[in-house]
């Protein structure tokens, strides 16, 4: 199990219960704490903010929120989830071989052979073992360096390494105790582990239960934007002969539970800024997230200002998944006033009414976002919303669009940023004709 916390009662008992509300574990099903929340489950693995949890259930790799709640297969035959620090990747293994995957299933990666993989608190390596020996190497691959013997390496937050040699757990060069599956405490003082179907701390049995999982040191409460992607609208074709376009509106609303704030500031002599998300807590404070994305000053009539770059992009793709065009927007003012998410926002109020500083290129610093409840529109054709659909054969396609492609943005949740619409595309008389056959709020259904 992980465990950690205090609790009113100070016997043996309450700690015992303290010790158990901290912890994942497998017991006749995945529990968390003294609770079972999902009837089939092993593998459990926290997210690094605590807000959900990894685990495998019939051989297949699945998420669920902390509570057991929104769960869904993310990978099939997979085993041995671990979340990478930023908590956009898990790493997971398949058949002998480590492989990572974004936490939306997409970007599947082939890492190396080997077993029981584990991130290194800077997010830059992974551990994994090999035939009883510690390999670590860059968690995109390469940088192969070998940290020793042993099986089950688990790091501590300070880059210590907790393994398993010859049947003992050895933490940090200091022998524990027989076991496996080792896991650090938050603090980096205790370790967690399985020996014989009892999970133990250090040295002292705690619970009945498999492959322990602490859960992360807990924080005050990140009030994070969702960039929920609306499904492509306003299909317009444009062009002539041997050079059509398909425009599109495409609109991102921020359903999330606290606003998108970027702050973009440009270094002196360079040409483009460096952006900062600022992220507003439960009690009122802010926490920051330095370099997540850029700023480019872009002179596109009508609109000459500072542009949020890659934050949403555009394909069509055939029914098989294979993309044939590709496009992503110019650019993005994040603003309140382009539109209204769907729904009731009773304290609904807007906040970001700039212009990202047009007609300013020599600024220094700029700041836009979202509040919840509004939404960034953008129409047909204007900075890049349109894909050449010039050399694109007759047939059915998906027409698909993403927000923060590449999670550079931390927000409440990645699995409504992405949203499509099944096409026809036919052409009559050589002009392209475009119908729209279904409405997905996800890749495709």
């Amino acid at each position: 199990m992980r465990g950690a916390g205090a609790h009113p009662r100070r016997s043996r008992g309450g700690d015992r219960l303290s010790t158990l509300t901290a912890l994942a574990f497998a017991l006749a099903g995945l529990h968390v704490g003294a609770h079972r929340i999902l009837p089939i489950g092993y593998a459990p693995a926290w997210s690094p903010d605590g807000a959900r949890i990894a685990f495998v259930t019939r051989g297949d790799l699945w998420v669920a929120d902390a509570d057991g709640t929104h769960r869904r297969e993310l990978v099939a035959k997979a085993d041995q989830p671990a979340w990478s620090p930023n908590g956009r990747r898990l790493a997971f293994t398949r058949d002998g071989v480590v492989y990572t995957v974004r936490v939306d299933g997409l970007d599947e990666r082939r890492l190396a052979p080997g077993a029981h993989p584990a991130w290194s608190p800077d997010g830059e390596r992974i551990a994994l073992d090999r035939a009883d020996t510690i390999v670590t190497l860059r968690w995109y691959g390469g940088g192969v360096k070998i940290a020793g013997t042993g099986t089950d390496p688990a790091y501590a937050q300070d880059g210590r390494l907790a393994v398993v040699r010859d049947g003992e757990i050895v933490a940090g060069g200091r022998a524990i105790g027989a076991g496996e599956s080792p896991t650090w405490s938050p603090d980096g003082r205790r370790v967690a582990y399985e020996r014989g179907g009892v999970i133990y701390i250090d040295s002292r049995p705690v619970h009945r239960g498999f492959q322990p999982a602490w859960h992360p040191a807990k924080r005050a409460r990140e009030l994070l934007p969702d960039f929920a992607q609306r499904p492509p609208s306003g299909l317009q074709i444009a062009g002539q002969p041997g050079a059509w376009r398909l425009g599109f509106t495409s609109l991102v609303d921020n359903i999330g539970l606290g606003p998108s704030v970027l702050v973009g500031l440009r270094p002196p002599g360079a040409t483009r800024m460096t952006v900062t998300q600022r992220v507003l807590l439960l009690n009122g404070a802010w926490r920051t997230y330095d370099d997540v994305a850029r700023l480019r000053y872009t002179n596109s009539p009508p609109h000459h200002h500072w542009h949020l770059m890659r934050f949403d992009s555009f394909e069509l793709r055939t029914l098989d998944g294979k993309t044939l065009v590709r496009n992503r927007k110019s650019g993005f003012c994040l603003a309140d006033h382009w539109g209204s998410a769907p729904g009731v926002w009773p304290r609904r109020r807007p906040h970001f009414l700039g212009d990202c500083e047009q007609y300013h290129p020599e600024a220094t610093r700029v700041v836009m976002g979202t509040t919840p409840g509004y939404t960034d529109r953008y129409p047909a054709f204007f900075h890049g919303q349109q894909l050449d659909i010039t050399k694109v054969p007759a047939g059915r396609y998906w027409l698909v669009h993403r927000a923060n492609e590449n999670f550079h943005l931390r927000e409440t949740s990645y699995s409504d940023d992405v949203a499509s619409i099944l096409v026809r595309l036919s052409w009559t008389d050589g002009a392209p004709v475009v119908t729209t056959l279904r409405t997905c709020l996800r890749e495709r259904c």
